[in-house]
């Protein structure tokens, strides 16, 4: 015969209040960490194969769901799509973007290799902004970057910068 569970034993989560009427087998009313109540067969609290009232489980897939707090449920917000297609730009060969970018020489500072370090730099993406290197031929880092508009982003082109260079441009007026 199984030895009886003493009323507040705790298990895992869970801490036994009383026993629960039941004509098959021992069940015991529990008090989840979290508050919930729920009755439970004896074994299953021996054998530890429930911990909670199912909290337990539901914050551990939250978890394994959850990186950095900015990809929920598989949503990846706009600053944490600008920072991974940043990172992907300058350090993978087979991206589209790379030639600009990485292939030319251009790196993301080695702080912002981790997206918390990027978020606490850069804040929040503003809506109807992206994130844009001051010089064009400077890496990805706190003192060269900005959130800028459509409008700041097409003047700060190497294409642009190199028309405000061009001796030509002065010949033609």
């Amino acid at each position: 015969m199984p030895k009886t569970i003493d009323i507040g034993k705790r298990f895992h989560r869970l801490t036994v209040t009383g026993k629960a009427p039941s004509r098959d087998g021992t069940f015991w009313v529990c008090l989840c960490d979290c508050g919930q109540t729920k009755v439970i067969g004896g074994g299953a609290l021996r054998s530890g194969s429930t911990k909670s009232c199912g909290c337990w489980r539901r914050n551990r897939i939250a978890q394994a769901n959850t990186k950095h707090g900015s990809a929920k449920r598989g949503q990846k917000t706009r600053t944490f799509r600008t920072w991974m297609s940043m990172i992907e730009r300058c350090t993978t060969p087979t991206h589209h973007a790379y030639k600009n970018y990485g292939g030319r020489g251009i790196t993301v500072s080695d702080r912002w290799m981790s997206y918390p370090n990027f978020l606490a730099d850069m804040g929040e993406r503003p809506k109807g902004k992206s994130i844009d290197r001051i010089n064009n031929d400077g890496n990805y880092e706190m003192k060269n970057c900005r959130w800028a508009t459509r409008k700041q982003q097409a003047n700060n082109t190497r294409r642009t910068k190199a028309q405000e260079r061009s001796p030509v441009q002065y010949r033609l007026l």
